[in-house]
């Protein structure tokens, strides 16, 4: 490039960052933070979308150092059995999706294993305390039960913080029957929405992110136990 280019290209520069930086110097104090919140906004938006249109795989659960240590106490059955399906539902190759309903998203996870193995699997989970065969056949109804259990590994950390467990999956059908939609930041301030920027979901005070290496954190946060961490990482599906 010549010389008297390269100085042009410069002077442009110049102009288009003084005309940026007079626009904001025209601005006060509370419009620049509206504007800033506003950027804000759409970039936690974005990112709630990215999440949202994606197919996500379980990968793996990050126990807390309290939950495992309560898991190995005599007093630990709830934090033994937390860890225990965690491990086991990594068997059903289970992967989330959401899908649009009216204003809200319906969460669905997929249990990708032929449905013959189901209960075979279910029935390693229940005898593996016990390092024998005490449970050999379930009933349906026992089987949709389980399998409700393990979708909770995944739904429950996306669920509304005051839902119950029957409200997040079905005992009688082993489905997600529960919602989300992005949170609310209009009320909060520049600040406060910087703080609350990974808690994406309404109604739900746990992290969402995604990670450098492109997989997805969950938090989930026990008054117990608490942060431990769910991981999913993104299914890459084939271009038609």
């Amino acid at each position: 490039m010549k010389k008297r280019n390269v100085i042009f290209a410069l002077l442009l520069g110049a102009v288009a960052s003084f005309t940026s930086c007079s626009k904001d110097d025209d601005l006060t104090p509370e419009e620049i933070e509206a504007k800033e919140k506003q950027e804000l906004v759409a970039k936690i938006t974005t990112n709630f979308e990215t999440i949202t249109t994606a197919q996500w795989a379980y990968k793996e659960f990050q126990p807390s150092d309290d939950l495992l240590a309560a898991s190995e106490t005599e007093d630990g059955a709830v934090a033994k059995t937390r860890i225990m399906d965690a491990k086991h539902a990594k068997n059903f190759n289970m992967v989330l999706t959401f899908s649009a309903d009216g204003e809200v998203l319906k969460p669905s996870i997929a249990m990708n294993v032929p449905e013959e193995e189901l209960e075979t699997k279910v029935l390693a989970y229940l005898n593996e305390p016990w390092g024998f065969e005490l449970y050999t056949e379930l009933s349906d109804n026992e089987l949709k039960s389980y399998l409700a259990q393990f979708r909770r590994v995944i739904a429950a950390p996306l669920a509304a913080d005051d839902l119950a467990t029957d409200d997040i999956t079905s005992e009688e059908t082993g489905l997600c029957i529960f919602s989300i939609s992005m949170r609310d930041f209009s009320e909060l301030s520049y600040d406060d929405t910087v703080l609350a920027q990974k808690k994406l979901i309404e109604g739900n005070s746990d992290k969402i992110y995604i990670n450098a290496d492109g997989t997805l954190t969950v938090e989930t946060t026990s008054t117990d136990y608490g942060v431990s961490k769910l991981i999913l990482e993104e299914v890459m599906t084939s271009p038609k």
